[in-house]
């Protein structure tokens, strides 16, 4: 092949030069060969090539051109044979495509274009031959001009070694040499001979030679130049091929496995892969994909040796497994096998359900759907019908199960219309081998559906069949969709509806989309992932092969847009989506006609339904559609009590109920005895006009836990976690019961999950508080006025009198004689008097004495008069006010007050737990500060929590205004506050699809025009005692000692003050009678101490001349003798007067202790 690609690339410079090509025998020259004829025949040659060479080149040049000659001989018969073998394959090419178009509608048509395309095929290959013979010719003639050429390129060759050593590098010559030696030398050097031939046309100019007068050795040259520029483009594609090829050591042959069914099977899987080979979009150049088939035992055993020593050990990338004609664990045994190893393995038949464990196959991927798939096409199909209530019978083994699971999961999908879900309304799940099927059938006969959905096999099809025949459950008013096994079952009921994958038996068309598949992946690995070799030996148990892994990722996400088998896609499960079915009815005599496809849109990129309705024929031979249910006319009705629209009332036997209640024991009750009500009310009477209006019968129960319904979400955390509902609505949604009626209020939570009528009364939410009572202190007396305002009356009242006292003491008129009277002068106004004047002005008490005298005065006294005239009736005045008129009747304004969105108020609000208000208050993001508060404070129920505010507990009780205006009403001292908001109505809630929904509603509207609904309401809401509290409000409050008793307190007090004041007198009194007697005491004793002093006073006064006379005489004074005398004659009981006193003090008061 590489000598091959040289000749070629002699002829191309021959044709562009019209010399002969220097460079044709230069794959025999030493490495280097590259580098040298670079300095050769580029700048080297141009500028310093010697003259004595030219004798020699001219030679040479005469026998490259009868060399050219020849190779342009041999050129044009390749030419020719290459152009036949072209028209040959185009012309097997548009027989395949025709045979492959015919094979869809006939087999016979099929067999007959396989034949052609074989032929088709041999003559290609004749082609083919012709081809490879006539460039064997053509190499016969590259060696003979190689070697007339050989002396010749002698020159070129030395010159081009000389050149050689300088200028090759290690790294080159190594890829170079890889190039040459390689596995995939072919395909480089196909790749280089089309890189040859266009490089040549694009660089030749059009028409262009060399004048024959031009010098020989500068066209020589030139020529050269132009040859090596041309081999520089080849060999640059050369190495950028082998280097990718080379970027991960990837393999270039491929070998693909198959278990088929049959030997037809097993030749068109080799011809598949010999096809293969040709189509670029599939195999890169340079890769080569073989086939190793076997086929399929039914003995499992057996297959799976095979697998190992037919397969496994030829390295297979992948195995492509059929189903056998008889068995079927054949396809499990090769998933097993190839599955140890980790080799991918595409199905092509196997549609069991436990294909798509991938625990256990961990590598199987398929063409064709699992039976469970056909969940799909019947949701849409019942979707499409309206049918929103069914009831699926299947078998209890994996397919049967899985079916049942994938259907309840796409028919309750969150990306659907929540209103068009379609409800299972009961399951059958049998062994399968069925003798008889009768009983079960007769447990749903009492069922609404109407609709059933069957997954068996033929056997057992064929038995539920007949029973259901026999119960005439196969008449007009049924409906029966099954699957593709039933369908064959012999005795398919005329009207019954199945499925039919479409290509399910083509299995041609399966290994075609297949080995596409695989070839897909394996390119877009070879582009960005290492492929190592497949394992070749079962012994070697320990090694898993990495590469398979990877391998079977890459296949599970390709896509086939225009397969065989149409649409090719798998899921993470490696199973098929988007496969196409057709729906088939079944008429008279077993005959199958089809009325519709689910088929791949590729405009919407989803699956779409066609059905023809019009050609449809049901059961019973009708030719419309059924209504698909049946309306029940006894109705399971649930309530609750909530006064005033349900009343329960307990009793001993059902017969204790009077006329006007219904018996309503608790739903589900174990003990009967001890859950025995009567329930009446605004919802009662309701129900009973309903029954009558649209004509159904009822039984009547309790909410089972004395609740309306909350949701819980179950697995949040996972990505399937869903809404499980309690209390009544609970109840509806799980269809244990048929209808609500209490006072359920409709909101989009429990509207998503059942069905609401029009409402029977429109009602908000507001709020219930007990009314603030009237602060009855005792200080009640002082509230008219301000503390500060108190304290200056205080303040006025002892400066007014000190400015009184003040004004009459320094006045000169402020004392003065009156007329006619004794001549006394009348005392002036003291302090005292002063203030007993200011507080009996300010008391309006009468003053008999100690009144100001002095002009000035008095006008004070004028002033201070109105003062206290104005304070004394603005006090008044303000205190009737404060204790007759109306109290204010809420401490709440409404939601939006401030003390309920302010989370450190010390205000306690509540509604009841799992309530449509708590949900109105979870729904709303502004309330959310204010839900967190009260969340901790929620209650059971409403009873208790209205009860906690008559006894102030609770400071607020959030709930709807029907049932607290009706609280507000029975007692006066309850007030709601605020206006009504999150407005919203009471409906009666019935099953989602339930056909007594519009005939309820209808109902009810015409209840609201009769007028009954307002008689309900005057009967059981009104009742006129809202009136009653009003007039309670308006009549004047009536003081008692609970409102004075701050001022008997008052008056107490001033009493205790005067007999503490008393005492404190007497007490005083005693003292100063003390005082007085000891002063007297010691006046007396000063008295007798100044008559002493007096008497000796005297006595000196008489001895002093007599002593002056005796010293004149020279006599001794007398004085002292006398004075001895004196104290010697003194008597006892004279009081002794100090030295200290030489005078007389007639004030002693300061002596009295």
């Amino acid at each position: 092949m590489f000598f091959k690609t040289l000749i070629l690339t002699l002829f191309v410079a021959c044709v562009l030069g019209d010399q002969p090509d220097k460079r044709s025998v230069g794959w025999d020259a030493p490495a280097g060969w590259v580098p040298g004829l670079l300095q050769v025949s580029g700048v080297k040659a141009l500028h310093t090539a010697p003259a004595d060479t030219s004798s020699d080149v001219a030679g040479a040049v005469a026998a490259a051109k009868a060399a050219a000659s020849a190779v342009m001989a041999a050129q044009r018969q390749v030419a020719a044979a290459r152009h036949a073998a072209l028209e040959q394959q185009s012309i097997a090419s548009v027989k395949e495509a025709e045979a492959a178009h015919e094979a869809h509608k006939s087999e016979e048509i099929a067999r007959a274009a396989r034949a052609h395309a074989l032929e088709a095929a041999q003559a290609a290959i004749h082609a083919q031959a012709q081809l490879a013979a006539a460039k064997a010719r053509v190499a016969t003639a590259q060696k003979i001009a190689a070697a007339r050429e050989a002396a010749a390129a002698k020159a070129i060759q030395q010159a081009a070694h000389n050149q050689a050593a300088r200028l090759q590098s290690a790294d080159l010559e190594a890829l170079k040499l890889s190039v040459l030696q390689s596995s995939g030398a072919a395909g480089a050097a196909g790749a280089a001979q089309h890189a040859a031939t266009a490089a040549a046309a694009a660089l030749k100019p059009a028409g262009w030679t060399w004048p024959a007068n031009q010098w020989a050795p500068v066209k020589i040259t030139f020529t050269m130049s132009w040859l090596y520029l041309v081999a520089v483009l080849i060999f640059g594609q050369v190495v950028t091929a082998e280097i990718d090829r080379r970027r991960f050591s990837n393999p270039t042959y491929y070998n693909v496995g198959g278990v088929l069914s049959s030997n037809e099977s097993i030749a068109f899987f080799k011809d598949t892969i010999s096809n293969l080979n040709f189509k670029d979009q599939y195999v890169p150049r340079g890769v080569t994909y073989h086939d190793y088939s076997i086929l399929m035992d039914p003995n499992p055993i057996k297959t799976a040796l095979n697998v190992c020593k037919d397969l496994i050990a030829h390295r297979v990338y992948a195995v492509i497994v059929s189903h056998p004609l008889t068995g079927d664990l054949s396809p499990a045994a090769v998933s097993y096998t190839s599955g140890f190893y980790h080799i991918p393995v595409i199905g092509i038949s196997s549609r069991d359900s436990a294909f798509s464990d991938k625990n256990i196959h961990v590598s199987f991927l398929r063409t064709v759907p699992p039976y469970s798939h056909q969940a799909d096409v019947w949701v849409d199909v019942l979707k499409h019908f309206n049918y929103m209530k069914v009831i699926v019978i299947h078998s209890s083994d994996t397919d049967g199960r899985a079916i049942l699971g994938r259907f309840q999961t796409t028919s309750q999908s969150i990306d659907e219309d929540v209103d068009r879900k379609v409800v299972v309304e009961a399951v059958i799940e049998f062994e399968p081998g069925l003798d008889s099927f009768g009983d079960k059938l007769i447990e749903v006969r009492s069922a609404q559906a109407r609709v059933f959905l069957m997954y068996a096999s033929k056997t057992d099809a064929e038995i539920i069949f007949r029973d259901a025949t026999y119960l005439n459950m196969t008449t007009a008013g049924y409906v029966w969709m099954v699957t593709e096994q039933a369908l064959d079952a012999a005795n398919a009921p005329e009207g019954l509806l199945g499925l039919r994958l479409v290509n399910a038996t083509n299995e041609h068309a399966h290994i075609q989309d297949s080995i596409y598949v695989l070839a897909s992946a394996i390119r877009d690995m070879n582009t960005s992932e290492e492929i190592h070799a497949p394992p070749s030996d079962c012994d070697n148990s320990g090694s898993i092969w990495t590469t398979g892994r990877i391998l079977f990722d890459y296949t599970r996400k390709q896509r086939l847009e225009n397969g065989a088998t149409g649409h090719v896609a798998f899921d993470d499960h490696g199973d098929r989506v988007h496969a196409e079915y057709d729906m088939i009815n079944v008429r008279a005599q077993g005959e199958h006609v089809a009325v519709g496809k689910y088929f791949y849109s590729k405009e919407t990129q989803k699956m779409r339904l066609e059905l023809k309705e019009q050609e449809i024929i049901w059961m019973g031979r009708s030719p419309s559609k059924p209504e698909g249910f049946m309306i029940p006319t006894h109705l399971k009705v649930l309530t609750i009590e909530e006064k005033p629209f349900v009343y329960a009332r307990r009793v001993d036997y059902e017969i204790d109920c009077v006329a006007d209640e219904i018996p309503c024991p608790h739903y589900n009750a174990s003990d009967e005895l001890d859950q025995l009500y009567c329930c009446k009310g605004f919802c009662m009477d309701l129900l009973r006009h309903l029954s009558k209006t649209i004509n159904f019968t009822y039984s009547l129960a309790l909410s089972p836990d004395g609740q309306f319904g909350n949701y819980i979400i179950r697995n949040l955390s996972q990505p399937g976690a869903k809404k499980q509902w309690t209390g009544l609505i609970g109840e509806l949604v799980y269809e244990r019961a048929d209808m609500i009626v209490a006072p359920l209020t409709i909101n989009p939570e429990r509207a998503e999950f059942i069905e609401f009528s029009k409402p029977f009364k429109y009602q908000g939410i507001t709020i219930l508080e007990k009314k603030p009572s009237r602060s009855s202190t005792l200080v009640s007396f002082l509230q008219p006025f301000s503390n500060t305002l108190w304290i200056l009356v205080m303040v006025s009242v002892h400066v007014v009198a000190l400015v009184l006292y003040l004004l009459d003491r320094f006045s000169p008129f402020g004392r003065f004689k009156l007329a006619n009277i004794d001549g006394t002068e009348e005392d002036a106004l003291n302090l005292s008097s002063a203030i007993w004047f200011a507080w009996g002005v300010l008391l309006n008490s009468g003053i008999g004495e100690g009144t100001p005298r002095s002009f000035s005065a008095r006008v004070l006294g004028m002033v201070w008069a109105g003062f206290a005239m104005i304070i004394v009736a603005s006090y008044t005045a303000n205190l009737a006010a404060f204790l007759v008129l109306e109290r204010p009747k809420t401490k709440l304004t409404g939601i939006n007050d401030a003390r309920l969105r302010n989370t450190m108020e010390n205000l306690t609000c509540a509604t009841v737990k799992g309530s449509a208000v708590d949900m109105y208050f979870r729904r709303q993001v502004e309330l959310s500060n204010m839900y967190r508060t009260m969340e901790a404070n929620n209650y059971d129920n409403a009873e208790q929590a209205i009860q906690d505010v008559k006894n102030g507990k609770l400071m607020a009780f959030i709930w709807d205004s029907s049932r607290l205006e009706f609280e507000a009403a029975q007692d006066c001292e309850l007030v709601t506050a605020g206006e009504l908001f999150g407005r919203s109505g009471y409906g009666v809630g019935l099953q989602k699809g339930s056909p007594w929904a519009d005939l309820v509603t209808l109902a009810i509207l015409d209840f609201h025009e009769s007028g009954i609904m307002e008689s309900l309401d005057n009967q059981w809401i009104l009742r006129n005692n809202m009136l009653n509290c009003e007039e309670n409000e308006k009549t004047p409050n009536t003081l008692g000692l609970k409102n004075m008793a701050g001022v008997f307190i008052l008056v107490l007090a001033g009493i205790i003050g005067g007999i503490v004041l008393i005492v404190i007198e007497v007490v005083y009194k005693r003292h100063q009678i003390k005082k007085q007697k000891r002063m007297e005491i010691a006046r007396h004793a000063a008295d007798r101490w100044r008559g002493a002093v007096e008497k000796r006073k005297s006595m000196r006064a008489a001895i002093l001349p007599s002593q002056r006379r005796a010293k004149s005489n020279g006599v001794k004074e007398a004085g002292s003798i006398s004075l001895a005398v004196d104290r010697g004659v003194r008597r006892r009981d004279e009081p002794r007067i100090p030295r200290y006193m030489p005078a007389y003090t007639p004030d002693v008061s300061h002596l009295v202790v």
